[in-house]
């Protein structure tokens, strides 16, 4: 195969693959704050929950 063949097939190659600009460290922090989320989600849900079955947790005075 010559090389100039070569380098077009590379280069036809290289237009297809997507470019990722996530960054390691915004990949993290995209994915702790969907935990955090859900984890705020999850404990509403429950305070939620205790609130319609008539259980008071915060008692005023």
């Amino acid at each position: 195969m010559s090389e100039s063949r070569r380098n077009r097939r590379k280069a036809e190659r290289n237009k297809r693959r997507t470019k990722n600009n996530i960054t390691k460290k915004d990949r993290i922090i995209g994915i702790l704050a969907l935990i955090i989320i859900f984890i705020i989600a999850a404990i509403a849900a429950y305070f939620y929950s205790l609130s319609k079955a008539g259980i008071k947790l915060f008692k005023k005075k």
